[in-house]
């Protein structure tokens, strides 16, 4: 197994407990900035996520990839939190071995191995995007066990490649007295594999994805063109498109620095604390992001504004809108005027006749409305 390195990076560190879990006061007012960072993104995850809690309509096998994409946000902001925590509580100078270790391994490697999740989960959402758009295929209807393969190929291979680079001592993992655990490569070779590898390649990928889908949409428009009309699954397919090119970019420019600096730098530079501090932007980002590009979401959000304002017009009644009642018109007949309601009718069995209703402005204003289940 990896060996474990202590480094004291710190003047006013005590050397008599070499295992002290507390961070110093510079590295917490360090971490400030990350962590209202990382309360806000709760607060708007938990809204995103009641959304899947309460609405069925966003609860869709098609969406599988954009919620385990989530998850490994909230698994970063519960390690950003549990280590927070730690570090600020811990009082002990020689803590349990065991304790330490396992909180020195979650701090080195979970942040990088999540990263490289997200990656490649958005690599098999682009996918399966591709085989929708240009194949007109359902994948998650049509290929249901090579979907759990893929689950599960991207959910172990990272963790064994981290793994072995630290059972074979390619990385070792390093502990900065009164600061976090980092992972330290001592090969370059496992630097540059690990770059290619989480970084390079996977974003290639999307790249050719994200091009022959819009070549693809860009033929078929073009072919429609000629036939004056566009169809509704040309529009469908173009809109997922633009909405995966507007994420990924927002994405790679937010998430990128935190990858490429965690293969080169400590875990104490100010890099690493500005690029962690971005990936914690991103991941408050992303929901805000897919709910506005998700015309799923924004059905929700359009059902739940129409409930709101039902329920407020109904408290305020100077507010609600009153329906007139039957109107009366004077009639002269031959025996003097008489009154009788506008909207009468003779009965149906001496005129049978089909009442046709013609919804008007002023009617569906009249109507209060209705929250859709």
């Amino acid at each position: 197994m990896a060996n474990l390195t202590f480094l004291s990076e710190f003047d006013n560190t005590n050397d008599t407990c070499p295992m002290n879990l507390q961070w110093t006061q510079t590295i917490i007012d360090n971490q400030r900035s990350s962590l209202y960072v990382c309360i806000i993104a709760t607060i708007i995850h938990t809204i995103f996520w009641s959304q899947f809690i309460f609405c069925p309509s966003v609860r869709q096998k098609s969406m599988q990839w954009i919620y385990a994409y989530l998850v490994t946000n909230i698994l970063l902001l519960l390690q950003f939190f549990f280590l927070f925590i730690v570090h600020t509580s811990s009082t002990e100078c020689m803590p349990n071995r065991v304790w330490y270790l396992f909180v020195c391994y979650l701090e080195a490697t979970l942040d990088n191995y999540l990263n490289i999740l997200e990656v490649y989960i958005l690599f098999a959402l682009n996918v399966c995007r591709y085989i929708q758009i240009v194949h007109n295929r359902s994948v998650y209807i049509h290929h249901v066990r090579l979907l759990v393969c893929a689950h599960i190929v991207i959910y172990i291979i990272p963790l064994l490649t981290f793994i072995i680079q630290l059972s074979i001592n390619w990385a070792v993992l390093r502990e900065h007295r009164g600061a976090s655990c980092d992972i330290e490569f001592t090969n370059i070779y496992a630097q540059i594999v690990n770059v290619i590898v989480g970084f390079v390649l996977p974003i290639l990928l999307n790249i050719c994805i994200i091009y022959r889908n819009m070549h693809h949409v860009h033929l078929t428009s073009g072919l429609n063109q000629t036939q004056h009309h566009v169809t509704a699954r040309e529009k469908y397919h173009r809109s997922l498109v633009i909405q995966f090119l507007v994420f990924y970019t927002i994405w790679i420019l937010l998430w990128s620095p935190n990858v490429i600096t965690y293969q080169f730098t400590s875990g104490t530079s100010k890099i690493t604390l500005l690029t962690s501090l971005l990936n914690y932007i991103e991941i408050a980002l992303d929901p805000i992001i897919i709910a506005a590009l998700d015309v799923r979401f924004q059905h929700v959000w359009r059902k739940l504004w129409v409930y709101i304002r039902a329920i407020t017009l109904c408290k305020d009644p100077s507010q609600r809108r009153v329906v007139p009642g039957i109107t009366t018109q004077n009639r002269w007949t031959g025996y003097g005027r008489s009154t009788t309601p506008s909207n009468t009718r003779r009965s149906d069995h001496q005129f049978p006749i089909q009442i046709h209703t013609h919804t008007t402005e002023n009617n569906r204003l009249a109507v209060l409305p209705i929250p859709i289940a």
